[in-house]
């Protein structure tokens, strides 16, 4: 993985922490980024110690989106520039998003167009008072990368998705959190505390509970009610024949602390 666009650490409870490390850029995106970014978290994926995932980003801004002066050396051939980087971009995005424990991202100043991906696949967001969030992409001539399009009007409905996609509205912190778009908004010198805080509380928690959570929660947007009864009903038995639902049920009635094994 490339030192000047990312770096990846573990520590001994579990929590994987991706920073993105390119703050003289302000962690824009250009291919060695999302190659890099996409060779970490396919190694997330495999790492039989992880618990959770942290992402933050180095410097001024979260992540401003593309790199606008890689891409100006590259107009002749720009087609195939985002053929191979978005394409790229997304399997790395979909891999993140399957990850069977949570993932927390903490976003602060600038947090614009496709690296708007790496918040849409948290399960937890956490906003410093400096996050300015917008799409951006009409301005540039491009309709958008990252899920925005997909995300956006689950999260916040359809009028609000054609606001920041269609006339590129920025949101300040305090607008994501009224809009749904982040969990909580804390000073800038206390993101990284709250959100390693969060990521140790997710820690503790059953990766086999989190899993099937994740998965139904997905599901939730196209089945039907009934549908879902019956998937619930799935993931309940397939729990139910985990070591962690026995370490669960037996921790909470003994009044102990439980400590899960299952990945």
């Amino acid at each position: 993985m490339s030192e000047n666009r990312c770096t990846l650490t573990v520590n001994e409870n579990g929590v994987v922490h991706l920073r993105l490390t390119r703050p003289d850029a302000r962690n824009a995106i250009d291919l060695a980024m999302v190659e890099a970014l996409a060779d970490a978290i396919d190694t997330v994926a495999t790492l039989d110690t992880a618990r959770s995932l942290l992402i933050s980003g180095e410097g001024p801004s979260f992540c401003v989106g593309g790199d606008l002066n890689y891409f100006t050396e590259r107009l002749e051939s720009l087609s195939d520039e985002f053929t191979q980087l978005i394409s790229l971009w997304h399997r790395a995005l979909s891999v993140l998003a399957a990850l069977p424990f949570p993932v927390v991202t903490a976003v602060h100043g600038g947090t614009a167009g496709g690296g708007l991906g790496l918040v849409w696949c948290a399960d937890h967001v956490i906003a410093a008072e400096s996050t300015k969030i917008a799409t951006g992409f009409t301005d540039l001539g491009l309709s958008g990368d990252g899920g925005s399009s997909w995300h956006l009007p689950r999260l916040i409905g359809l009028r609000r998705a054609q606001e920041l996609l269609l006339d590129n509205l920025v949101l300040d912190a305090e607008t994501a959190l009224a809009w749904g778009l982040v969990n909580r908004v804390v000073p800038d010198g206390d993101l990284l505390d709250c959100a390693i805080d969060q990521a140790h509380r997710y820690c503790v928690h059953s990766i086999t509970a989190t899993r099937q959570i994740k998965r139904l929660l997905a599901a939730s947007t196209h089945t039907s009610y009934t549908e879902h009864l019956a998937t619930e009903v799935e993931a309940m038995i397939e729990c139910s024949t985990s070591s962690d639902a026995r370490i669960g049920i037996s921790s909470f009635v003994e009044r102990r602390p439980a400590s899960f094994t299952d990945r």
